[in-house]
């Protein structure tokens, strides 16, 4: 295989002339700092949580720049990604997690490494999605049940009302343990029988805590039978960060799901205060605590919430609920995840979009196309290992509650070229001053991309100004 695919420079290079892939397996490791090495090139991985329906679609995610495709656990689905020069993820499920059915779950990951690890497209085993979160918010969901019921319960008998209080008011304080004293305690006076008892609230963190030792086991068990694919964990935008490293402790990558579009708190997709797209900045930050050292794995939003749901409102159509992202909203997400240190992006929701032929979807996805445009074209800046130096930018002050924060720097040097990107993550837009920049840019015309406009350093320094949640990429000519 080549060092790496660049495809938006129309460079297939996993390909080979006939059109099939290199029959080889792919190595893949990770650089000190966390970067992908897949045969031996540091690599940008950029994929998609849909395995498209046709031969065009599939072509042209592949022509777009993704260079990573789901795929269903069968060999005819990683002959067909490998068809189009891309590499492929497949899913374990549960069987990664040996904490419980140790014997059955291996061997259900021996079936698996038999059968598919030999394929040469395949270069991620993934485990089950947000496996922490649902140690919790999967029981929280059942308790929707409950609620109702104890609802139902207490209108025909005013005796129980404070008894229900008590337990409602318990859960609101997070008193897991005298939570479910107080709820046996209820329903053994209801005289009914609690309609999820297995909801429990009070063992979620053992839940947790046993889940993350099963994956321990579990990747080290898959590795052993497949060492050189990576092997990926997605978490929810959630849970504490000690937890996180618990199921982190043995992955390649692991990162979260984030989607902030549109920012407003009904989307509440996260919990973090910003609700706005710089919450991708935000859980970056976060998943690289959560996983040092490791890759991290940013899944950002290729959909509308509207899309999942059945039937929206009108009154939520006129007012914007659950839209989707426009194109400055996609560049800004996809770069605040790399100047915050993400090393792959992947997509998830474009398999659930409405309308998939509708003008709208066809503008939609050739918006996030032309982003990941972008970003595959400037890969060799984007995997280089970070320059010796701190750079710095710093707002001036403005109409906003910005104190000279919000404004990141980044740059990456690729031989004798250079990528600065400055990335506001504010939410208005102002006038700032990068500084720190190597002596070898003074004098130098910066071209910022997508633009006329020129900068040229003077003193490590330039000033310039951005709008709000803006990306500025400034390339040397």
């Amino acid at each position: 295989m080549g060092p790496w695919i660049a495809l938006a420079a129309a460079a297939v290079c996993l390909t080979l002339a006939g059109g099939s892939v290199a029959q080889r397996n792919p190595t893949a490791r990770l650089r000190s700092d966390g970067m992908p090495v897949v045969n031996g090139a540091p690599t940008l991985l950029l994929g998609l949580y849909e395995y498209p329906e046709t031969d065009t679609g599939l072509a042209e995610a592949v022509e777009a720049g993704f260079n990573l495709i789901y795929a269903p656990a069968k060999s005819e689905a990683l002959d067909r990604i490998a068809r189009h020069g891309a590499w492929a993820w497949v899913n374990t499920g549960y069987a990664l997690d040996l904490s419980e059915d140790t014997d059955g779950r291996k061997a259900a990951l021996q079936r698996m490494a038999a059968s598919l690890g030999s394929h040469p497209s395949l270069l991620i085993w993934e485990g089950p999605d947000e496996g922490l979160w649902n140690c919790w918010y999967g029981f929280v969901q059942d308790l929707d049940k409950e609620w109702d019921e104890m609802d139902r319960l207490v209108a025909g008998r005013p005796d129980l009302k404070a008894s229900a209080n008590h337990v409602r008011d318990l859960y609101a304080r997070a008193l897991w343990a005298r939570y479910q004293a107080a709820r046996l305690e209820f329903w053994n006076a209801a005289g009914v029988a609690c309609p999820v008892p297995e909801a429990r609230m009070d063992t979620a963190g053992a839940r947790g805590d046993r889940l993350g030792d099963g994956f321990t086991k579990g990747i080290d068990y898959l590795r052993n039978l497949d060492p050189h694919r990576l092997i990926w964990l997605n978490h929810a935008p959630r849970n504490a960060i000690t937890d996180l490293r618990r199921h982190n402790r043995a992955v390649d990558m692991a990162g979260c799901d984030i989607y902030p579009i549109p920012s407003n708190l009904q989307t509440g997709h996260s919990d973090l205060p910003s609700v706005w797209p710089s919450s991708v900045g935000d859980y970056t930050r976060r998943m690289r605590q959560a996983a040092p050292g490791r890759a991290c794995a940013m899944v950002l939003q290729g959909f509308g919430w509207r899309d999942l749901e059945a039937k929206p409102t009108e009154e939520r159509i006129k007012l914007g609920f659950g839209r989707r992202p426009n194109l400055l909203q996609h560049r800004f997400m996809a770069w605040d995840a790399i100047v915050n240190g993400a090393h792959a992006l992947l997509y998830w929701g474009t398999a659930h979009l409405k309308e998939p032929d509708s003008a709208d979807t066809r503008r939609f996805r050739s918006e996030l196309y032309s982003v990941i445009k972008e970003i595959r074209s400037l890969e060799r800046f984007i995997v280089a290992p970070a320059p010796r130096g701190k750079i710095s930018a710093r707002a001036e002050r403005g109409f906003g509650s910005i104190d000279g924060g919000g404004i990141i720097a980044w740059l990456r040097r690729s031989g004798d070229d250079y990528l600065l990107a400055i990335v506001n993550e504010n939410q208005s837009g102002v006038a700032f001053k990068v500084t720190g920049l190597p002596e070898a840019l003074n004098g130098r015309t910066l071209v910022r991309i997508g633009t006329d406009e020129t900068v040229v350093p003077a003193a490590g320094a330039f000033r310039d100004g951005i709008r709000d949640f803006g990306v500025h990429l400034y390339r040397t000519r």
